[in-house]
């Protein structure tokens, strides 16, 4: 009866071996699935010390940790940089398009200006130049209007994120207790789900990931602030920052312990937090900046001179609130051409106020939130440039994020992944041990027939 036992085991671990096999090519398409591996050993114990047959010890999932681990760190580096590549683009865009471009702006104003100096009084040339000037002030609203939609988008998307990353932590804490509950048998199919949920709270934020003996795992931030410690997650709060509400501040809470976040945080969430804090109001504090540049300096000459009934301006050209002065300047209600200043007591043909307006063109400022003293026209398009090196670093940046990932999953899928070529071999080769194993039992049979009919 030993050979017609050898025999049934080497049945049943071809069988086996038949299964996984199977189960590879089923699951090849699904992603994050990691390939499964039947071990076998010998059976000792047979007549003469020869054997006894083939047992199946288990089902192995074929898992590098370290390639996964890299598989996650640049999942991490790509979430950060589309965030930043996407932002940077629509900034460039706000700032660069021709509606809003200050620098050009200021040209047709002061070009209309211009063309007034040999008739100052000519209300058709005074109407352009009102003209433009009402335009001036449309563009700094357009570009504070657009800057702060990023900033509402921003907004929420971050407490959009943090509810992802909450939702994200309980699910993998719920794998590691299921894990917990296996034992030392865990469904490899439930360390795959595991490693894809990890996988996308990787894209959010840069995470570090440790395994313990028991099969679960430890989650904490690059920093070291624990997100997950077997079966007990973090939570992510978003509020309003108290010193500006418009924007909100991110807080991990540990039982009893809290931890504010920042830009470094990486993954989406951090290239958010990085690009509103540093980039957004930097480019909203510029907007204001230049914009009461513009509206005080044109009222502070204009102030000064006599409008076309030679009498002194009571009324400012332009008006704007200080808590919002890009998105409020506008031209005075109920100004008219002939309330322009343009001389300064000398007449009708007087364009020497006119003149000192033109010169603005010219005229050199600092710019604090850029750190700049240049005029008005090329401290915008030094703004510009600016955007435009940072939106193309951005772009070169995701490039490279992107290919490094790609990287990562090619070497993850040599360890991993399942070769369909590898796959129809050993369907092949699992098949024709089937049936070699088949024949043992029917040749065990015939011998067993021959004994009894003797």
């Amino acid at each position: 009866m030993s050979m017609l036992n050898i025999g049934m085991s080497g049945l049943t671990s071809s069988m086996a071996a038949l299964n996984a096999t199977s189960n590879n090519v089923a699951n090849a398409m699904v992603p994050g699935y990691s390939r499964q591996q039947v071990m076998m050993s010998s059976v000792g114990g047979g007549i003469y010390g020869s054997g006894a047959g083939v047992q199946v010890d288990g089902v192995r999932r074929i898992s590098d940790q370290y390639e996964v681990a890299q598989l996650w760190n640049t999942t991490s580096g790509v979430g950060y940089a589309r965030v930043t590549n996407s932002y940077y683009s629509q900034v460039e865009q706000i700032f660069g398009s021709k509606g809003n471009n200050i620098s050009y702006g200021l040209d047709q104003l002061f070009a209309s200006l211009n063309s007034s100096l040999e008739q100052p009084s000519d209300i058709a040339y005074r109407q352009g130049a009102l003209s433009e000037a009402k335009a001036m002030g449309q563009r700094f609203n357009s570009i504070s209007h657009s800057l702060n939609s990023q900033l509402s988008q921003i907004e929420g998307q971050i407490g959009a994120s943090a509810k992802e990353i909450n939702s994200q932590l309980e699910s993998i804490a719920k794998f590691n207790q299921e894990i917990q509950r296996s034992g030392t048998d865990i469904p490899a199919s439930l360390l795959d789900a595991r490693d894809a949920a990890i996988d996308d709270l990787a894209q959010l934020v840069d995470i570090r990931v440790t395994e313990e003996s028991n099969g679960m795992v430890n989650i904490s931030l690059a920093q070291g602030q624990p997100l997950l410690s077997g079966t007990t997650a973090s939570t992510l709060e978003v509020k309003p920052d108290p010193s500006n509400p418009a924007l909100s501040t991110v807080t991990i809470k540990f039982g009893d312990s809290s931890f504010p976040l920042d830009e470094n945080v990486g993954g989406s969430l951090g290239a958010m937090l990085d690009y509103r804090d540093n980039s957004l109001l930097e480019s909203m504090a510029f907007n204001d900046e230049l914009a009461m540049t513009f509206a005080d300096e044109f009222n502070a000459i204009l102030a000064g001179g006599t409008d076309l009934n030679g009498g002194t301006p009571t009324q400012d050209l332009f008006t704007y609130d200080p808590n919002n002065p890009a998105g409020s300047i506008k031209v005075t209600e109920g100004f008219t051409a002939e309330m322009l200043a343009f001389g300064q007591g000398d007449g009708p043909g007087d364009n020497s106020n006119l003149k000192e307006l033109i010169e603005l063109a010219n005229t050199e400022f600092t710019f604090g939130s850029i750190d700049v003293t240049t005029s008005m026209g090329d401290a915008y398009s030094s703004m510009v440039g600016k955007l435009g090196s940072e939106s193309r670093q951005a772009q070169v940046s995701e490039d490279t994020a992107i290919s490094l990932q790609m990287e990562a999953q090619a070497q993850w899928a040599s360890t991993s992944g399942v070769n369909m070529d590898e796959e129809a071999v050993n369907l092949i080769i699992y098949q024709q041990s089937y049936q070699a194993n088949a024949k043992v039992i029917a040749t065990a049979d015939q011998l067993f027939q021959t004994i009894v009919n003797i």
